[in-house]
């Protein structure tokens, strides 16, 4: 009996190891296998993001171009050379625009000449449209752009932002400390800007709300050169309103302010809005916007009827 056992055991131990074996050959092998797939399967992945990254970078800069070349008014046709330093076009007319590029390919001068006339201008890009500015020095202003248009140029670092105004081809540059309003949103932060913006502009309207009435420039919710809104302490508003020469010529509390757009704001705290407004005893909170107008509903009897309408 025991014998059997032994022999029992010691076929056992022969069929383990032989299935060890046979085991560890087909392991290496599948290993050999899974790894030579996954190799390839890594390079033909990184091949494949590698080329739809440089497709989607490649349109991005044709969009650039198309963009240009419309504000340039030239077309693709104009096209008369193209390499890694230049554009060259050349319209019908006999205009010649060249648009350098920078050591990165994008475009970041053009000089235009018609005739004997020849200008020369700055290419800025704001979410891939283009901008064309004075020349300038840029070496002193740091961090990113935040804000462009056909005029301006915001730059926003970590403590201070510096907005650069252009007013006949010579630049003007507005630093502003952010430390009191580091807490802000970008949309806050723009709208805070554009107040400073407006304070800088209007020397009158800056005397008027931060020296005479000694208002906090984070407490200006907007200011524009015909109107400001202005928080208080007892959670209201105040709405001043200037004549021409901006001096103040009216004044009232708010509650609440009506949910406007900006633009549909400039509109109602208009002189002639604010005054028949008035003069119906319309409650500037009750104002609501349709799109592209400004609306105030009254209830008339057993109806609710639209009693004034105003295109913004």
């Amino acid at each position: 009996m025991d014998d059997k056992k032994e022999v029992l055991s010691t076929s056992n131990e022969g069929v383990k190891s032989l299935m060890e074996t046979i085991t560890s050959k087909i392991s290496v092998d599948q290993s050999k296998e899974i790894l030579s797939n996954l190799k390839d399967s890594i390079v033909d992945n990184i091949q494949e993001r590698t080329e739809r990254a440089a497709n989607f970078i490649h349109s991005l800069k044709k969009d650039k171009i198309r963009n240009l070349e419309r504000l340039l008014d030239v077309t693709k046709k104009d096209l008369k050379k193209s390499d890694k330093k230049n554009y060259i076009y050349i319209t019908e007319a006999g205009r010649m625009v060249v648009v350098d590029r920078d050591m990165w390919g994008e475009p970041c001068s053009v000089t235009i000449k018609e005739g004997n006339k020849v200008l020369l201008r700055l290419v800025k890009f704001f979410n891939d449209y283009p901008y064309l500015f004075p020349v300038f020095n840029e070496k002193n202003l740091n961090g990113e752009i935040i804000f462009m248009n056909d005029g301006e140029i915001w730059y926003r670092d970590k403590d201070v932002a510096t907005l650069v105004l252009f007013k006949n081809d010579k630049p003007d540059f507005l630093t502003i400390n952010l430390d009191k309003v580091k807490g802000l949103k970008e949309n806050e932060l723009l709208k805070y800007l554009e107040n400073c913006k407006i304070l800088y502009l209007e020397k009158r309207l800056n005397d008027l709300l931060l020296i005479e009435r000694k208002v906090s420039m984070e407490d200006i919710v907007r200011v524009r050169p015909g109107y400001a809104i202005c928080k208080n302490s007892e959670r209201t508003y105040t709405v001043l309103l200037f004549d021409q020469l901006k001096a103040l010529c009216d004044e009232f509390t708010l509650r609440k302010l009506p949910s406007l757009s900006e633009a549909a704001m400039d509109v109602l705290f208009s002189l002639d809005i604010v005054e028949y407004a008035k003069s119906k005893g319309y409650a500037f909170e009750n104002f609501k916007q349709d799109n592209d107008y400004i609306e105030y509903w009254q209830e008339i009897g057993s109806k609710r009827v639209c009693v004034m309408r105003c295109k913004i």
